[in-house]
């Protein structure tokens, strides 16, 4: 009885032992996100990824506005990996679309600031806005620790559009910005 109990022991440890040196070969299945310190000045965020598999994942975000644009942005993105000649890295395409809200808060020292000398200067939010975009990036491994760089385009829409906003301010350096630069870094497990 002792020799068959010890041999099904020797045999689960065993399992369990190659399973477990097995495991430091796969790829992390989740990741955790913070937006760059460079954009700290005017917003600050969080992302989690889930790998479905080697090549494609899913990616929770939330983003806090400050500055002109106080407010927050929630999305949903969707990537496809790519192998690279270094092992360390991976190049990716993403699609994105979100919901966020935005107020606006002018200084009073730059109440007159307009773009374009539209000499639009109300202090009306542009509200709700919905958005959606797509890009590509790279995704830099360091063990359980990365940095990402990204690029892309972003286009917002406002529901519910004020008459007069200084939009040009929200689509050139706000929320709504088109162009979508982002840096990242994180833990991965």
């Amino acid at each position: 009885m002792k020799k068959k109990v010890s041999f099904i022991l020797i045999i689960l440890s065993s399992l369990f032992v190659w399973t477990e040196s097995r495991a430091q070969y796969l790829d992390p299945h989740f990741a955790i996100y913070l937006t760059s310190p460079t954009g700290i000045l005017s917003k600050g965020g969080i992302k989690a990824e889930y790998r479905i598999n080697l090549q494609h994942a899913l990616l929770l975000g939330y983003t806090q506005y400050w500055g002109y644009f106080p407010g927050y942005q929630g999305n949903v993105e969707y990537r496809i990996y790519f192998e690279t000649r270094k092992s360390n890295s991976e190049n990716f395409i993403y699609a994105k679309a979100g919901l966020g809200y935005s107020g606006y808060m002018s200084k009073t020292d730059y109440n007159q600031l307009t773009i374009f000398g539209d000499n639009r200067s109300d202090d009306v939010a542009p509200g709700t806005y919905v958005l959606g975009g797509g890009g590509i990036g790279r995704h830099i491994n360091f063990n359980w620790f990365f940095i990402e760089l990204n690029a892309g385009l972003k286009f917002a829409q406002v529901i519910g559009q004020p008459h007069v906003y200084n939009e040009h301010l929200f689509y050139l350096s706000g929320p709504g910005s088109i162009a979508d630069f982002n840096f990242h870094f994180g833990i991965q497990f």
